[in-house]
């Protein structure tokens, strides 16, 4: 069956005189699947939920930003519907004809801005390291405010926004090119394999330290390993060494880019892992508790209600 999905135009956001339109929305489960026709970059401010975009379903957590080109199929869900569990995020739109306009005024970073408008340009996905929520925010209140001045400061913002995702993505690939890591050669550990986990070396740690683009790729694949394998015993000891962090390093990078710690991060997952059986399967309730990772019921029940105001029972029956 063909999915429904919506196109959005710039002409119902753009205002005359101003190519750039600034929002902040509680996402929900009413707007449908879409495309647009501008380029959209979007900071998750607060809450957690799930980014569907282009056939993938990304966890997304405070501290997400995403560019997403014209074309592009997504949706933001929370992860929960309810008060005290929305989804906020904040929405930068603009023409890609624009991006032409900031590469005429701003010849040195032309190659850059350029590179955001090509035909084969894929959406990107980053950890905010704390910029980026300043920048949203101020990004909002000028555009709301709309003071004398307002086109240039929006315009420095999107400019400087879109320079620093450049040069986090080259930091990505070059980290990728010059340093060796290890879990692009083996798995992540489980609690059986501890003993066998890789070990970086005393340069290669030194390197992941003053490189953030390459300590964001290892955190990324460490969320990635928790997102397919949640069942499973994780703890962050294991998770730390494989990525060649300390665990102090690890906890700290973790926190900066999830928004939340390693155990919150672990327990949300398996908690909308067993919302998504509730509701998709037939498995009794301690059937699903054990197929997401917990073997004492109790414990699964208190968890599940704290996290999403409803016993497993009620949720099941929609209640």
């Amino acid at each position: 069956m063909k999915r429904s999905i919506n196109r959005l135009r710039g002409s119902d956001f753009f205002e005359a005189g101003l190519p750039i339109y600034v929002n902040r929305a509680a996402e929900n489960f009413d707007m449908l699947e879409h495309t647009h026709d501008f380029i959209e970059l979007t900071y998750v401010a607060e809450g957690s939920g799930v980014h569907y975009i282009d056939d993938e379903n990304l966890r997304v957590a405070q501290g997400d930003v995403f560019f997403i080109p014209v074309g592009v199929p997504h949706v933001f869900r929370p992860a929960a519907p309810g008060r005290g569990r929305e989804l906020i995020v904040y929405n930068c739109l603009f023409p890609a004809d624009y991006l032409r306009d900031l590469e005429q005024r701003f010849p040195d970073a032309e190659p850059l801005l350029r590179a955001f408008r090509q035909p084969e340009r894929t959406w990107l996905r980053l950890n905010d390291y704390g910029e980026f929520r300043g920048w949203f925010k101020e990004l909002y209140r000028e555009y709301a405010a709309r003071r004398p001045g307002c086109e240039a400061v929006l315009t420095a913002l999107v400019v400087r926004m879109l320079v620093e995702l450049h040069r986090r993505m080259e930091d990505v690939r070059a980290a990728q090119t010059h340093l060796a890591d290890p879990l692009q050669a083996a798995p992540f550990p489980n609690a059986e394999s501890t003993a066998k986990t890789p070990q970086l070396t005393a340069a290669s740690s030194a390197l992941l330290s003053i490189r953030p683009g390459a300590s964001a790729a290892s955190i990324e694949r460490a969320v990635r390993h928790i997102e397919a394998h949640y069942a499973e015993p994780l703890t962050l000891q294991d998770l730390a060494a494989a990525t060649g962090l300390s665990q102090r390093q690890f906890s700290r990078l973790f926190v900066r880019q999830t928004g939340m710690n390693f155990s919150t991060f672990l327990q949300n997952t398996r908690i909308e892992a067993a919302c998504k059986l509730l509701t998709s399967s037939h498995l009794n309730i301690s059937g699903i508790a054990a197929a997401v990772g917990y073997s004492d019921l109790k414990f699964f029940h208190q968890l599940f209600r704290r996290k999403t105001g409803s016993t497993p029972l009620l949720y099941r029956k929609g209640i």
